[in-house]
């Protein structure tokens, strides 16, 4: 069974955004142990423990091909159901006219030659792992046909616009909140 809770989201100052209504996904947690005993459900040729072994060992692996520039793509069949990779971005969010001449005031426009350089200037570049889904994954959840239940509603406080002065007006994190590469506010969080 699904479970969501009902959203009374009173806005966003900074989105612009008023009241609305969403639904938010409630889960439980699971670990290798228990996928383990549902790929043996799916295959009994595989037993629990080295499934289990297997998962253990994903995370290093993918990460070590990652390192090697690798994209890792999951399959069900001939279908990718989920892209892992490195997410590269400029330290601190994208560079415009405005920001470069804060790193260099000589800076009048943004060109191909100066772009490495900029981003030297700015700190280099900030690296994580992003995995995406792809719409294969979607429809092997749809093929559960899972029901769906509310367990509830909540309600979520009015989000104040930050100060163009570098300071916060909100009680969500403020100031220096938000980790490397920062720059930029992200409406999913």
């Amino acid at each position: 069974m699904l479970k969501y809770v009902a959203q009374l989201n009173l806005g966003n100052a900074a989105l612009g955004s008023e009241r609305s209504i969403s639904a938010n996904e409630v889960c439980e947690t699971v670990d290798a142990k228990y996928i383990s005993e549902e790929i043996n459900h799916i295959d009994p040729l595989v037993p629990p423990k080295v499934a289990e072994q297997v998962l253990g060992d994903f995370c290093e692996a993918v990460a070590r091909l990652m390192g090697m520039g690798f994209a890792v793509q999951l399959k069900n069949g001939n279908d990718v159901t989920l892209r892992i990779h490195p997410d590269i971005h400029v330290r601190g969010g994208n560079i415009n006219l405005a920001r470069a001449q804060q790193l260099d005031p000589t800076v009048t426009e943004l060109t191909t030659e100066n772009a490495g350089r900029l981003i030297d200037l700015a700190g280099g570049v900030t690296v994580r792992v992003a995995a995406d889904v792809q719409q294969k994954f979607t429809e092997l959840l749809a093929d559960q046909k899972s029901s769906v239940q509310r367990q509830g509603t909540k309600e979520v406080a009015y989000v104040e616009k930050k100060n163009t002065d570098g300071g916060s007006t909100d009680d969500n994190g403020g100031e220096g909140s938000g980790g490397e590469g920062g720059g930029t506010t992200d409406p999913n969080e």
